[in-house]
């Protein structure tokens, strides 16, 4: 009755409760709620703690799977797939891919005509990983830089021969006003 009381005032169950040996003539004689409550205050009522599992086994146990054991054929239940979803790698792939892009972007590293190409090729799966789409932005840059000298190389050819057109329809010109004034005279 003393340990069921004390359980209800304690919130726990009978079997937590401890009850001092040297006192039980004592506690045999309370009756009331009260009483019992001025026992737990003096101490001679005690509520035993919480028993804990020892964790050590799962512990030692998931540092030996982080260095791979336990994780071969026989241990295996569910598929790949459901091991590894390949949703799952291709979303933490392209996020990579496009915060890398991202960044380039907005250090200004890449002008938004390449980052859109860039962009979709990704989306499209050309780049396997994230060094791939490093290496293929600095071939397009390097690209890019070479039709840029081709173009200005090409410009100054064009303005030469611009040049050299108008001298010789100048010295054409030059030449046959000459012959006509030679006719003339």
């Amino acid at each position: 009755m003393h340990k069921t009381i004390a359980s209800k005032l304690l919130n726990c169950g009978k079997r937590k409760i401890w009850i001092d040996p040297n006192e039980t003539k004592n506690i045999l004689f309370t009756d009331s709620r009260n009483s019992i409550r001025k026992l737990i205050r003096d101490g001679f009522i005690l509520k035993k703690k919480d028993k804990n599992h020892s964790r050590n086994r799962i512990r030692s146990r998931k540092e030996e799977i982080k260095l791979g054991r336990h994780e071969g054929l026989g241990k295996r239940k569910g598929s790949k797939n459901s091991r590894y979803s390949i949703k799952l790698i291709w979303i933490i792939r392209i996020r990579v891919m496009r915060n890398l892009l991202k960044r380039l972007r907005n250090s200004s590293k890449l002008n938004r005509h390449l980052y859109r190409s860039l962009y979709l090729k990704s989306k499209g799966n050309v780049f396997k990983n994230k060094k791939i789409l490093t290496e293929f932005i600095h071939k397009a840059k390097n690209e890019q830089k070479r039709k840029e000298e081709f173009l200005d190389k090409f410009k100054l050819m064009r303005e030469k021969k611009k040049i050299n057109i108008e001298k010789k329809k100048s010295n054409f010109n030059s030449r046959m006003s000459e012959i006509v004034s030679d006719i003339l005279v």
